[in-house]
């Protein structure tokens, strides 16, 4: 009996023994993993700051942002932001574009503007999430920009625009660019176009203004300060030149445009130099101004529509080209997603009316 007992003492041991031995491997607690993944950096991935840019190809001839320029200035891990970039082919898409940014969290859109009121409807699509919103491209309206405290354009003044121009006029007049035809040393000039909102009296002015700073001085031979546009541009050369186009009797040609036929001649002096408010009307004046041998001058919007101005004849200077805009705008980029004023440490001020934003060393008091 006493073996008995000691024997089934000894399976019960066994057993026992046997049972603690298993333990672990049937335990209920997962095991821990030999290698987990950084649960701090994947949520760092999740949540950096989304910066949508809409790039819309057919908008080149006027300053707008590079995409991939933008994409390269946030590639560096140090970034902390996430680029989305795509492309936008009309109006419609655009805006399409940017919705379809917002819905994927973008905290800022930088839009290059086809048009001025394809503004209003990114304005009202990312004024009740928050966003920002910086502008290149067209112009947009003032109307559009108090809608909001949160958009920025990245463009240029008339003022600006003025200035550049007389400089580089001045410049061509004093080496003997625009030959001084009469001797008189004045640049004996025509000014064509402008518009109605004030913005090309503004750029008139500051033109001639900064020639007279420079030593050169002028003497007006006729100016247009409202009309612009390529029809507008051929009208005025016609009527400085004193001549009129008309359409051959019994012609069904309904292309010529209405202002040029039957224009009254008009009898000016030659001018050494035609200056026009933009390249359209430069555009439309060149053909005829050139077979005269008078000199035309405009700002070009970009480096791409200042050679094409210079393969006509027209002298292009550029402002605010596009690796610049771009530049721009990705500063502005940081400054927001950082907290800081968009204009910090960019070397630009915003205007009054904060729709336009131009350069410190360029401002001028009236």
């Amino acid at each position: 009996m006493k073996r008995f007992s000691r024997l089934l003492c000894l399976l019960l041991c066994l057993c026992f023994a046997g049972c603690s031995a298993a333990a672990p491997a049937s335990s209920s607690q997962p095991a821990a993993p030999a290698s987990s993944p950084d649960s701090s950096s994947a949520l760092t991935t999740e949540t950096l700051p989304v910066i949508g840019v809409i790039e819309c190809p057919w908008v080149l001839d006027i300053s707008a942002v590079d995409a991939a320029l933008v994409e390269t200035a946030f590639a560096d891990p140090d970034s902390q932001s996430t680029v989305i970039c795509c492309k936008a082919s009309d109006a419609e898409s655009l805006v399409q574009s940017a919705e379809d940014l917002l819905t994927d969290g973008a905290q800022v859109l930088i839009v290059s503007l086809p048009s001025a009121d394809a503004a209003d409807k990114v304005i009202d699509l990312c004024q009740p999430v928050g966003a920002s919103v910086i502008f290149t491209g067209a112009q947009p309206s003032a109307a559009a920009m108090q809608k909001y405290d949160k958009c920025w354009y990245i463009g240029m003044l008339c003022e600006q625009t003025g200035e550049l121009l007389g400089k580089a006029v001045a410049e061509d007049f004093k080496n003997g660019v625009i030959p001084d035809a009469n001797a008189d040393g004045l640049l004996q000039y025509a000014w064509f176009g402008g518009d109605t909102a004030g913005g090309g009296e503004l750029h008139y002015r500051y033109c001639m203004q900064s020639c007279d700073d420079m030593g050169v001085f002028s003497a007006e031979i006729f100016s247009k300060l409202t009309a612009c546009g390529e029809q507008a541009g051929y009208a005025m050369a016609q009527n400085l030149l004193g001549i009129s186009i008309l359409p051959s009797e019994g012609s069904t040609d309904s292309s010529q445009p209405e202002e040029v036929v039957d224009i009254a001649p008009a009898s000016y002096p030659l001018p050494e130099a035609v200056l026009c408010s933009d390249s359209a009307t430069a555009r439309g004046a060149a053909p005829l101004l050139a077979e005269a041998g008078v000199y035309v001058a405009c700002v070009a919007f970009s480096e791409a529509d200042a050679q094409s101005l210079e393969e006509m004849g027209i002298h292009a200077p550029t402002w605010l080209p596009r690796d610049q805009v771009t530049e721009y705008a990705v500063d502005f980029a940081r400054n927001i997603l950082q907290g800081r004023h968009v204009t910090l440490d960019t070397g630009l001020y915003l205007d009054d009316s904060r729709q336009s934003l131009v350069s410190a060393g360029d401002s001028r008091e009236d």
